[in-house]
């Protein structure tokens, strides 16, 4: 679960990346996605072969200056996505890659829990208010289609990836349905698609809402599903059982 959850934080740089610019002519996209690449490709190089220079660093720094070199590498990261002319979630995403090869990250981690349960909490309120719950009405056929399929497509997805990996069906089945309660990109990628001034005002609109509404559905649906896994994966792959010999 850890590498498939680390993997779709590679990817979604990728994806960030493209949605920043809201797409555009061939060589603008292509542009983006290289340059995109080029970002992730050194931030993770600067991950591997930097970490020692920076717990070095780290390591030197008072706990006031600690805690501003931190800040101020995760904001400097942005800023150079953005120059870039890409999202600065990219920036902010990999500058926790690069932070969390370092020898101190236990300690980032303590002493930065509370801001992020705190800007998390305002991220979604915010969020939450933008949602027009009166959309259910006239977007109510595409959650009822894409909340089956993210469901179905997220399950088989890690079932197979267990599988692979040698697990056995109920634990490949467990991992599967795991995953489906994963969804706080799709609110990300909404917010960068509804800042597209190639949209009109309601297609941004209805973004928006169906971002929100879906996360909250798939959300709903995986935090359920998962409480019963167990149960559901001794129904779909039952224990084999003993011939009798007559």
């Amino acid at each position: 679960m850890l590498a498939i959850l680390l993997f779709e934080d590679l990817v979604i740089a990728l994806v960030l990346g493209f949605a920043a610019t809201g797409g555009g002519a061939l060589s603008s996209t292509l542009s983006t996605v290289a340059k995109a690449i080029a970002f992730i490709a050194a931030s993770l190089a600067a991950a591997r072969w930097l970490s020692r220079i920076l717990d070095r660093i780290l390591d030197r720094l008072p706990r006031e200056f600690f805690l501003l070199f931190t800040v101020g590498l995760l904001v400097g990261m942005a800023a150079l996505a953005k120059e870039l002319g890409l999202s600065e979630a990219i920036g902010a995403l990999m500058a926790g890659v690069v932070l969390a090869e370092t020898t101190v990250r236990e300690e980032i981690e303590e002493r930065f829990f509370s801001f992020r349960d705190l800007f998390a909490a305002l991220f979604f309120f915010v969020f939450g208010l933008s949602i027009d719950v009166g959309a259910l009405g006239r977007l109510g056929w595409l959650l009822a289609l894409a909340v089956p399929l993210t469901i179905l497509g997220k399950t088989a997805a890690g079932y197979f990836a267990g599988i692979v990996g040698g697990f056995t069906r109920r634990q490949s089945f467990n991992a599967g349905v795991a995953l489906i309660a994963h969804g706080e990109f799709t609110i990300i990628l909404a917010q960068l698609a509804s800042e597209n001034v190639r949209l009109s005002d309601a297609v941004q609109d209805d973004l928006t809402a169906f971002a929100g509404l879906y996360v909250l559905a798939t959300a709903t649906c995986g935090i359920v599903l998962m409480k019963e896994s167990k149960w559901l994966a001794r129904h779909v792959f039952p224990p084999p059982r003993l011939a009798l010999e007559e």
